[in-house]
């Protein structure tokens, strides 16, 4: 069933949860195979175009804001999230029986991964330790500029060592050049194609660090020759 404003329903009463993502303009061909994937798999879910908030990193954190809407939604309907540049693979078999109030993939310390909680596949319990979570999670984000996802995520679990944390495994946010394990979920990482703007003011900043050390050198030169 196609709704308005650019979402896109297709529910199966007969499954306990229902796969949401949401994506930007620039990510439009990307969400486009993971629906081909959901329906290949039989999957229910819930596609939402979202307006980009002109960076890649604030685009991230539309994620929380979108999962609480979800989750009021779709109450009763428990809720897995993906990233939109992910590919299912086969069934979602793990979340008809998970018994956890949130599942995520928790990175082992010497993996090389840049966060301790990847959150391209989440599983979120509908239930309210889940969306007392979720709205710390959007609180966390406050102020932020360069902050992604993943770091308010991070910051949120801290408060809620009450909340019943099932580790997913890796199969489930596979990310497509590493690792050999046969993906559920694969994730082929589309952000590193985009400028980000923590990134670009980087280098900024170098170029800025490097024309005042040139001048400064240049002031040295002709002060004493």
């Amino acid at each position: 069933m196609t709704t308005p404003t650019d979402e896109i329903l297709q529910d199966r009463p007969d499954v306990p949860f229902l796969v949401c993502a949401f994506y930007t303009d620039t990510y439009a061909a990307e969400a486009a195979q993971l629906r081909a994937s959901l329906e290949r798999t039989g999957t229910p879910y819930f596609l939402k175009r979202c307006p980009s908030r002109g960076y890649w990193e604030a685009n991230t954190r539309i994620k929380p804001e979108f999962l609480r809407d979800c989750l009021q939604r779709f109450a009763g309907r428990d809720v897995v999230y993906l990233d939109a540049d992910s590919v299912v693979r086969s069934p979602l078999r793990l979340f008809f029986d998970f018994d956890a109030d949130l599942g995520v993939f928790v990175a082992p310390g010497d993996g090389g991964f840049s966060h301790r909680y990847l959150t391209g596949t989440l599983y979120l319990r509908n239930a309210p330790p889940t969306r007392a979570f979720v709205d710390d999670w959007i609180a966390a984000q406050d102020g932020m500029l360069l902050g992604v996802d993943q770091d308010s995520f991070t910051a949120a679990i801290e408060r809620h060592p009450e909340l019943r944390i099932g580790p997913l495994p890796e199969s489930y946010v596979k990310i497509f050049d590493r690792g050999t394990e046969t993906p559920v979920v694969e994730h082929f990482q589309a952000s590193r194609r985009h400028v980000k703007l923590q990134r670009a003011l980087k280098k900024v900043r170098n170029v800025v660090i490097g024309a005042a050390l040139l001048g400064g050198l240049a002031w040295l030169v002709a002060r004493w020759f």
